[in-house]
Parts: structure tokens; C-alpha cells; sequence
């Protein structure tokens, strides 16, 4: 059943919930969104400075947060991830694999380093992070694993390392559920489209406003407000499921004319 935790200002009870990639432009909405539920944060990346620059700025606003670096592709790191997190809050409930790269290459601009270090980075790390926590989830019988793919896993995408990445990372989140069959732990991935981040190129947002329906990018608050609801009880049902918020994006686009690119 799920965890006895201490007063929040949400009615299902505030959780420790570890980010990654917390300093990106994306996990901004992300964590305040999660911030004003109530969450406690644990925020990870790879840059300690900016992602301390996120939690000041979440502290300076009477929100929960703690600032932790650590390379998502390295067991080492992640162990010691693990311990820090364990020293600083006890056990995490919820976790947001939200560390991505979008390396723009083709077929030809790549060769085996980059296209690994793509997928090391967007598949293999939230791997060794739901194995390093799956424990605490499991002793628990409660968590919520929400890992942040792309449309581009559905879709294809002229990049390939994003898109062969993307994909597998939604895969892992409909194989995971055999893992925890039975006990009150979800498994769910988010799957953006086109989200107000400086990832986003100018040819991309150019794009938008005819080939979107809703004629608007995503904002990365509505990501964070998607995850916030996934970690309430209300959610409990939503598992193994790949959330489109793309604005109809998939239904009527490629976001890239090769032809063009």
C-alpha cells in the first residue's frame, strides 16, 4: 500500500521524487509543477551548477529540493546516487527519467560512438535508475516510474539515434510491467511533441502554428502537469501507457520534410 507520508498541500500525501536532467528547459515546468503539489524534489544532472541553479530557485519560492550530480549512464554514479539520496531523504517514491539528447545526425552523420552515446544516455540511464530504485518501490508494494520519451519513438524521425532511443525507452516502460505485476507500482511514459525548450529549432517552431492542430507548441508546464497527475491515486489505473501530448501532432505531421532538412 501506498507510503504514510507527511502533510501536503494535495490529497494523496507528498512524495520524494527523484528527476533527471532536472537543469533542462523541459524539467523547468516539470519541477515546479511538481514543486507546488507538494513533492519533494531530487533533482539529478549531469551539470551540478545549473541544476543547483534550479533548486535555489525552487527554495527561494518555500518549495522542498536538493541538488545532485551524477552521470545516468554510469554505474558508479548511479550507485553512489543511490546512497546520497538515501542519506539526504530515506526513499524515493516517484521517478522521472527526464535526462535526454537529441543529437541531430543522419544515417551518414553518425557513426557508432555518437549514435551509442544517444542511446546510453536517453535508454540505458533510465534502465540503471529504475534498477538501482526498483527495490525501494517493491518493499514499499507502491511507486510511480514515469519515464520521458517522444512522439519521435512512434513516428520515426530524421535523427535516428533520438528516434531508435525514444522508441526503446517506451518499450522498457510496457516490459517493465511484467516486473511488477501485482504490487501498486505504475510504469508510464510521457510523450511529447513539440515543447517550448531551447532543443527546439527554429525551423521546427516555424512549423508549428500549420501543422499543429492546436496551432501552438507545448508548453513544458502542461508536461509537468501531466506527471503531477500521474503520481496521484486517481492515476493508479494509467499503466504501460505511452501519453501523446503532442497538440495532434502524430495524427496529421512529420515534423521534418527530409527533402527540406
Amino acid at each position: 500500500m501506498k507510503p504514510n507520508l507527511h502533510a501536503s498541500n494535495d490529497s494523496d500525501g507528498a512524495l520524494n521524487v527523484l528527476i533527471t536532467g532536472a537543469a533542462g528547459g523541459m524539467c523547468r515546468g516539470i519541477n515546479k509543477r511538481l514543486a507546488v503539489a507538494g513533492h519533494t524534489l531530487l533533482c539529478v544532472d549531469l551539470d551540478l551548477e545549473r541544476c543547483q541553479e534550479a533548486v535555489d530557485e525552487l527554495r527561494s519560492e518555500g518549495f522542498a529540493a536538493h541538488a545532485f550530480a551524477a552521470d545516468v549512464t554510469q554505474q558508479d554514479d548511479v550507485d553512489r546516487l543511490r546512497n546520497d539520496v538515501k542519506e539526504t531523504v530515506g526513499e524515493i517514491h516517484a521517478l522521472v527519467n527526464a535526462a535526454g539528447i537529441l543529437d541531430r545526425k543522419m544515417l551518414l552523420d553518425h557513426d557508432v560512438k555518437s549514435f551509442s552515446k544517444a542511446i546510453d544516455i536517453n535508454l540505458v540511464g533510465p534502465f540503471a535508475l529504475i534498477r538501482a530504485f526498483a527495490g525501494d518501490f517493491l518493499t514499499a508494494n507502491w511507486g510511480r516510474i514515469i519515464n520521458v520519451s517522444s512522439i519521435a519513438g512512434t513516428t520515426g524521425y530524421p535523427y535516428p539515434s533520438y528516434a531508435a532511443s525514444k522508441a526503446g525507452l517506451s518499450n522498457l516502460t510496457r516490459s517493465l510491467l511484467m516486473d511488477f505485476w501485482g504490487t501498486g507500482i505504475t510504469v508510464n511514459s510521457v510523450c511529447p511533441g513539440v515543447v517550448d525548450t531551447p532543443m527546439v529549432i527554429q525551423e521546427v517552431r516555424d512549423q508549428v502554428p500549420t501543422k499543429v492542430p492546436t496551432g501552438r507548441i507545448v508548453d513544458p508546464d502542461e508536461i509537468g502537469a501531466l506527471i503531477a497527475f500521474l503520481l496521484t491515486e486517481d492515476a493508479r489505473s494509467i499503466n504501460g501507457a505511452d501519453l501523446v501530448i503532442d497538440g495532434g501532432a502524430t495524427q496529421v505531421f512529420r515534423l521534418f520534410d527530409p527533402a527540406k532538412s
